[in-house]
């Protein structure tokens, strides 16, 4: 192995291996730092695909993701942080973890991929190979599998990801769905509070089959934890992804079991409306009269403190405060995707993203589905239907921020877009397309329809909803390590391994 990469990254020592890649500790001769290179084998469709997840991480700036600082070829290699710390499969191999610590590293990892779903980014590859545990928090690593909301799941008949970890709705197919994560976080969770996974299974045929068919086993008892972490691990551990909360749900409940002070976002602070602050009064004080007639003679101490506008000096006996701004206005833009319309149901990638100056708190987005269609499930919590009109709800949408989800739905004859989208009632900028075609509804119509066709993009059959009575064997992965406790940079199959 040569000893320099790009003229600049020196190798030291060699931290981990897997079947794909070996992952080195290197100086950064330029910037006279440490740092992690994953160094690929000399395969193309490798390169290409390490290149994906350099993009994908790269995309991401939060405390629990790792950072991506380089990419090369000849040979192919990522240029990362260099994590000092331990992969969550090295801690659990001692056994259960305590269940603060547990319930701590979840919030973390719930966090992460709460990021990761805001920008469009699916992990599909969560486990304990992929934590690495450190003294300041949790780094979620290995994007390499990674895959953007709505894309085809299923490619060439493979499903790429860990046995042990894949969610049912992956088996079948589909389109690439947040939700398939916070299956995974479940998991986790059970895992590090029982030290087992919610079933006995050692091949891949049993792993598949639990997914799909079998009810995971509770959790046993925990001395201490809080009853909702249990009750928020069923919920992960559901079949159906629209039943299980999305990831910054979970991050929410985990982090208050916790006790972990979670602080609000500072822009979204700053741009919070003034208020009017009344002071009762009896009579206008002298000094206020003065401090008036002065004008700019007179240093006036006015201090704005999260929308609130108080003057330095006064007595209770002042007047009423008045507002030093108004709220600024909602902007919104509505991304909305056909990305299959097959044998009567269609799926779609939504996203919505907040182009204003403000947060939008308990967010409401309404649209009305063209006629004959009707929605089976949400990739995310949240989605409802009263007649035509559909309905997606959230909490928080920062100014600047974006959600990604989607859903499938019934049609009949024909599928359609929606011609408006409105969040809290202000009218959103469409952005539609179908099949990866960019198209916009027209001004005179509610609906712009299609007829159905198999689309440009890869798509899948859905499955249909009878289960058979002998369920057949279910595809091969492609990683090999069936076992649940194997080793390796990201490419074991299993629950506690060292990663990179």
């Amino acid at each position: 192995m040569v000893g320099r990469l790009a003229n600049r990254y020196r190798l030291l020592d060699r931290l981990g291996a897997g079947g794909m890649s070996v992952v080195w500790r290197a100086h950064d001769e330029v910037l006279d730092r440490e740092v992690a290179i994953k160094v690929l084998s000399p395969d193309q469709a490798i390169s290409d695909r390490i290149l994906v997840e350099a993009r994908a991480a790269a995309r991401l700036r939060h405390p629990h993701v790792i950072e991506v600082y380089d990419f090369g070829r000849d040979p192919s290699f990522v240029v990362m942080e260099l994590v000092d710390g331990r992969s969550l499969a090295d801690v659990l191999s001692r056994g259960p973890l305590p269940w603060r610590a547990a319930v701590t590293i979840g919030a973390q990892v719930a966090a992460a991929l709460a990021a990761a779903h805001g920008r469009g980014i699916v992990h599909r590859d969560v486990k304990p190979a992929n934590v690495m545990v450190t003294s300041a928090g949790v780094k979620l690593v290995d994007f390499g599998i990674s895959a953007s909301t709505g894309e085809a799941d299923l490619i060439g008949g493979q499903i790429f990801g860990t046995p042990a970890y894949l969610a049912p709705e992956r088996i079948d197919g589909g389109p690439v769905r947040p939700a398939t994560d916070v299956y995974a976080l479940g998991l986790l969770l059970h895992l590090m509070l029982a030290g087992r996974l919610p079933w006995d299974a050692s091949t891949t045929t049993q792993m598949l089959r639990a997914h799909r068919y079998r009810t995971p086993q509770p959790l046993p008892p925990v001395a201490g934890l809080p009853d909702e972490v249990a009750t928020l691990i069923r919920r992960c551990l559901a079949k159906e992804p629209a039943a299980r909360p999305d990831a910054a749900t979970a991050a929410r409940v985990l982090s208050d079991a916790a006790g972990l002070i979670t602080p609000p976002p500072l822009l979204a602070a700053l741009d919070a409306p003034t208020e009017i602050i009344d002071v009762p009064a009896t009579h206008r004080h002298p000094l206020r009269r003065r401090l008036v007639a002065a004008g700019a003679s007179t240093a006036a101490v006015v201090v704005a403190v999260a929308g609130v506008v108080w003057f330095a000096g006064r007595d209770e006996s002042l007047p009423s405060v008045r507002a030093a701004g108004a709220v600024p206005p909602l902007t919104c833009q509505v991304g909305y995707a056909i990305k299959s319309a097959l044998n009567g149901t269609l799926s779609t990638a939504v996203t919505v993203r907040n182009t204003g100056r403000a947060a939008a708190s308990d967010w409401k987005l309404t649209f009305e589905l063209p006629s004959g269609q009707k929605l089976v499930r949400g990739w995310s919590s949240g989605w409802a239907q009263d007649g035509q009109a559909l309905l997606l709800t959230g909490r928080n949408l920062a100014a600047g921020g974006k959600v990604s989800t989607g859903f499938d739905a019934s049609y009949r004859e024909s599928a359609g877009l929606p011609g408006e989208f409105k969040l809290n009632d202000t009218v959103c900028t469409p952005q539609l397309s179908v099949a990866g075609q960019t198209t916009r509804p027209p001004a005179t119509s509610p609906a712009a329809t299609f007829p159905p066709a198999t689309p440009a993009t890869s798509t899948t059959t859905p499955a249909t909803a009878k289960k058979p009575a002998a369920p057949p064997a279910p595809p091969k992965p492609e990683k090999k390590d069936n076992s649940g406790h194997g080793k390796g940079g990201g490419e074991d199959n299993s629950g506690p391994g060292k990663g990179p």
